[in-house]
């Protein structure tokens, strides 16, 4: 077998291997892919997608700019270039790759899913239904097109209509996982959290590694159910967004407010007013402290520990 033909058997066992959840054994593959050929253009794109697939974006970005270096041309490259730089935010610049891997009557699909999301992120949704639409003329049963579509229709409000087509995707493909996370989040959306709950046990069971999206999902859903979880959740994202000069001032600011209260109550001889303020403080020290902890009790609770067959 030549190296070229054995770089392609690897290439393809690699993407198996992904869609299986095993991100590692992909990662092993191209590595021994390129192994063989360590100026293969596909093979350093394609690890660079695996790798940021498990989050390794510094890696990632190191991957895909030897392969772009190598072949600055193929649609392919582009459109995993143009996926780093959407995780890295700079969506102007992944806006730009989108736009050359679009071009030709041979475009793919993928490269009009991924334009698409480039410029949702960029504020243009009619923009990106246009690309999407795109996509879905070129392949009526993408999974990708039919994913955003969703996407594109929950972020409108548009309930039944992202229904629609997010049961289109998982009847394209059942195990996709990002057609399971936006139909979770539909089903959130439209109250029925058990259908939430299965569709975010499937992404746990099928890939035990996604720490993200599954587990987020679940976690929405449990909010959902819990007030106690429900409040510390919306109060944690709220402290926690942006940056972290950002978070430092939210949290300095709720201290300082508390204390000015307790101080001018007093000033002004509201005394049971103020031990109301300070014993209210320290309540919320102590549910930001509990609440984390009921929620991995939760977890452990309601996720089975993964075990590995014996004849694996």
């Amino acid at each position: 077998m030549s190296d070229a033909h054995q770089i392609s058997v690897l290439l393809a066992q690699a993407d198996v291997q992904r869609r299986l959840g095993n991100r590692g054994g992909g990662i092993d593959l191209l590595r021994r892919a390129l192994s063989l050929d360590p100026d293969h253009p596909r093979a350093h794109a394609a690890l660079a997608d695996h790798l940021l697939d498990a989050r390794r974006l510094p890696a990632a970005g190191i991957e895909v700019r030897i392969a772009l270096g190598l072949d600055g041309n193929d649609p392919y490259i582009l459109q995993v270039a143009a996926a780093v730089l959407i995780a890295e935010r700079k969506l102007d610049d992944a806006w730009a790759h989108c736009r050359i891997a679009m071009q030709g009557l041979a475009a793919p699909p993928d490269a009009f899913v991924l334009g698409a999301l480039a410029r949702q992120l960029l504020g243009d949704a009619a923009g990106a239904r246009e690309l999407v639409h795109e996509a879905l003329a070129r392949d009526a049963a993408h999974t990708g097109a039919l994913t955003r579509l969703a996407w594109l229709e929950f972020d409108a409000g548009l309930y039944e209509a992202a229904a629609r087509a997010a049961q289109a995707a998982l009847e394209a493909d059942p195990i996709d996982r990002d057609a399971h996370i936006i139909a979770g989040y539909i089903d959130l959306a439209r109250g029925d959290t058990a259908a939430a709950e299965q569709h975010a046990r499937f992404v746990l069971r099928h890939d035990a590694s996604d720490t993200g999206s599954g587990l987020t999902l679940w976690t929405a859903v449990q909010a959902r159910r819990s007030f106690v979880l429900g409040a510390w959740w919306r109060f944690n994202v709220w402290l926690t967004r942006g940056e972290l000069g950002r978070r430092i001032g939210r949290l300095m600011a709720l201290y300082l407010l508390a204390r000015v209260a307790m101080i001018v109550t007093d000033e002004l001889g509201l005394e049971r007013v103020s031990i109301t303020i300070a014993v209210a403080w320290i309540a919320l020290c102590a549910y930001t402290w509990i609440a984390p902890r009921v929620f991995q009790g939760m977890l452990k609770r309601s996720l089975p520990p993964v075990s590995l067959d014996p004849d694996f």
